[in-house]
């Protein structure tokens, strides 16, 4: 890729999308043209993309699951290492773009996507975790703990937004829970000095 392409592509993911889409589009860069089109609200344009290039690109599979989701009209099913490799990344790039209403559509089908890849639960509430949105992070945080008990991150995360609430109480057995599944996992380890402090 071009110094070029990878200048509008770092401009689209911060933020700045003036410009883009005819950028990709000309360029025939389709996968990225379509997520333009998804932000500028014009899906039908984004399928059409999508659909061009689906068969060699799998992102652009994905996308097309992503569209339909956005419609509330599901005909492709999505796979598990598209769920894993894109739902994040995808919704990240909602949020930062304001697209409230799309992340509802999007996670309104999140047990549909657990049945593909039982994780999406984790991936949804990473996302919203790291945007700082706590509430709706513990909500998939605790769903995805009910499936993966033994995920050291799981706890570890979720003993994070108790800490921000000062919960020190269910933030220590969170970190204890973490701490007893993998001894030497750093953030938790970081959390617990921080915590015994307190």
């Amino acid at each position: 890729m071009t110094i070029e392409y990878e200048k509008v592509k770092q401009d689209f993911f911060s933020g700045r999308i003036k410009g883009c889409r005819s950028y990709f589009e000309n360029n025939h860069q389709y996968v990225e043209a379509a997520y333009c089109c998804i932000i500028l609200d014009n899906l039908d344009r984004a399928e059409e993309l999508f659909a061009k290039v689906k068969d060699i690109d799998i992102r652009a599979n994905w996308g097309l699951v992503l569209i339909q989701m956005l419609k509330g009209d599901i005909k492709y099913f999505p796979t598990y290492f598209e769920i894993r490799n894109f739902l994040e990344i995808d919704l990240n790039i909602l949020i930062l773009y304001c697209k409230s209403d799309y992340v509802e559509k999007v996670i309104k089908y999140a047990d549909f996507m657990a049945y593909y890849n039982p994780e999406t639960y984790k991936f949804i509430g990473r996302v919203f975790w790291a945007n700082n949105l706590m509430h709706a992070a513990m909500f998939f945080l605790r769903r995805a703990k009910d499936k993966f008990y033994q995920d050291p991150e799981l706890h570890y995360l979720l003993a994070y937004i108790y800490y921000c609430d000062n919960n020190i109480e269910q933030c220590r057995k969170c970190l204890a829970s973490c701490l007893s599944i993998l001894p030497e996992y750093n953030p938790a380890k970081k959390l617990a000095a921080k915590v015994n402090a307190v």
